[in-house]
C-alpha cells in the first residue's frame, strides 16, 4: 500500500490577489469553518490511520481506506480553494506560485531534513527508507523519482508524494493563469482526466510515470468545479439539498470499501471516495451559515500541516517508548498506544504551528508578529 498523508493547502495572504492586468485587486475572503472543520476532519482520518497501521500492518481495509479517504478529502478541498483564491479572471502566476512557496516549502524542508538526518545516522530506525544525496535534494525539489530500496515513487519523507502532486497541480494551474476561471477549470479538466485515461490504457510500471498517470489528480478537478459553482453563489441553505449530498456522502463511503486489490475495484473504490470528498465539501457549504464555531477543531484545521508532516515521527517516538516499555502483545495495549499517539500528535502539531509554522509564514508574507492579531487566512486553506 502506498503510504497514506495529507498535503497542505493553506495560503495566509495579505489580501491582495494580482488580476491579469498585474494591478493589486483587492479581495475580501471571509474565513470558512466548514473548511477549517474538513482539514481537521481529513487530518484527523490519516493520523488515525498512521497510528493503528505501525502496530498492526497496513492490510486492515478500514485503516487503509481511513486514510485514502483523508488524502481525496484534502485533494478536493485544494481544488476548490485554488479557485476561490483566484477568482473569476486571470492572475499572476508568478505571484500565485511565490505564495504557494511560501506555504509549503519552510515546514516541508524542515521535516524532509529531519528524515534524511535520521536515516543517515539512525537507519535502523527506518524499514525501507535509505539516506542518499541524490534522494534527498530531489524530495526538496518535488522532483517525482524512484526511491532507492523501494519500488515507488517517494520522496525521502515518504509522507511527502501528496505534496508532489500539489506541486504538480500548483504549477499546471498557474500555466493557465492568463485564462477565465472556466476556461482554465475545463482545460485543466481535459488535462487530469486524459492522463488518467492514459494510465489505464497503458497501465506502466515505471513508478514515476505511475505517479503522474494516477487517478488522484481527479480529485483536484472535482474541488474546481466545486469552487467555479461557489463563485457564481449557487450554495444555499436547502435542506432538500443537504440531503442530496448527505446521502452521496454515505454512498461514497460504501463505495470505498470495495477495493480488493483488483485494478476495476480499485477504480471503484475511488469513485467512492470522490463522491465522499465532493459530497462532503458540498454539505458542508451548504451548511456554513450554520456551523457553530468549534475552537478545538478549528485549531487543528490551521495546524493540520504542521500534523500532516509530524505526526509519524510522534507516531513512532511513542510506539518506541511502548514497546520497550509494556510492549504490543495485548490487543488493549494497541488501542491505547495508538489513541496516546494519537492525542500526542495533535497536540505537538499545535505547539508547532504556534511556534515555528505561523512565525515563519509571518516573517515570509512581512508582518510582524503581535500577540493578540491571528495570522490571516484567505479561507484557511490546508492540507
Amino acid at each position: 500500500m502506498a503510504m497514506l498523508c495529507t498535503a497542505p493547502d493553506a495560503l495566509p495572504v495579505d489580501g491582495t490577489m494580482p488580476s491579469g492586468a498585474g494591478k493589486a485587486q483587492e479581495i475580501k475572503v471571509k474565513k470558512f469553518y466548514s473548511i477549517q472543520y474538513l482539514r481537521a476532519c481529513a487530518a484527523l482520518l490519516v493520523l488515525f490511520a498512521h497510528a493503528f497501521s505501525y502496530q498492526i500492518g497496513v492490510d486492515n481495509l478500514i485503516i487503509v481506506t481511513a486514510g485514502r479517504l483523508g488524502v481525496v478529502l484534502f485533494f478536493v478541498i485544494s481544488g476548490f480553494i485554488m479557485v476561490h483564491i483566484t477568482g473569476d479572471g486571470p492572475f499572476s502566476a508568478a505571484t500565485f506560485l511565490k505564495r504557494r512557496a511560501i506555504r509549503i516549502i519552510p515546514l516541508y524542508w524542515l521535516f524532509t531534513s529531519l528524515a534524511a538526518v535520521l536515516a543517515a545516522l539512525a537507519p535502523s530506525l527506518f524499514q525501507k527508507t535509505v539516506f542518499t544525496w541524490p534522494h534527498y535534494l530531489q524530495s526538496l525539489l518535488f522532483i517525482v523519482h524512484e526511491a532507492p530500496g523501494r519500488d515507488s515513487a517517494s520522496p525521502i519523507l515518504s509522507l511527502g508524494w501528496t505534496l508532489n502532486y500539489e506541486v504538480f497541480f500548483y504549477i499546471a494551474f498557474a500555466v493557465f493563469a492568463f485564462l477565465s476561471v472556466t476556461s482554465r477549470v475545463f482545460v485543466l479538466t481535459v488535462f487530469f482526466i486524459a492522463m488518467w485515461i492514459a494510465g489505464l490504457w497503458l497501465a506502466p510500471t515505471n513508478p514515476v510515470i505511475q505517479f503522474y498517470l494516477n487517478p488522484s489528480p481527479v480529485a483536484f478537478v472535482i474541488g474546481m468545479w466545486i469552487g467555479r459553482r461557489y463563485l457564481d453563489g449557487d450554495f444555499t441553505s436547502d435542506i432538500r439539498h443537504a440531503w442530496i449530498f448527505g446521502v452521496m456522502t454515505a454512498a461514497g463511503v460504501v463505495l470505498s470499501f470495495v477495493d480488493d486489490g483488483t485494478p476495476l475495484l480499485g477504480q471503484i473504490s475511488f469513485a467512492g471516495q470522490a463522491m465522499w470528498a465532493a459530497g462532503l465539501l458540498h454539505l458542508s457549504l451548504i451548511l456554513e451559515p450554520k456551523l457553530k464555531h468549534w475552537s478545538l477543531l478549528e485549531q487543528l484545521g490551521d495546524a493540520s500541516y504542521a500534523l500532516y508532516l509530524s505526526h509519524i515521527f510522534v507516531i513512532g517516538a511513542v510506539a518506541y517508548l511502548a514497546r520497550r516499555t509494556v510492549g504490543f502483545e495485548h490487543p488493549t495495549t494497541v488501542l491505547l498506544v495508538s489513541v496516546v499517539s494519537i492525542v500526542a500528535a495533535c497536540l505537538v502539531s499545535l505547539v508547532i504551528y504556534e511556534m515555528i509554522e505561523k512565525p515563519i509564514l509571518q516573517t515570509l508574507n512581512g508582518r510582524r508578529k503581535t500577540r493578540n492579531t491571528p495570522l490571516p487566512h484567505i479561507a484557511t486553506e490546508n492540507k
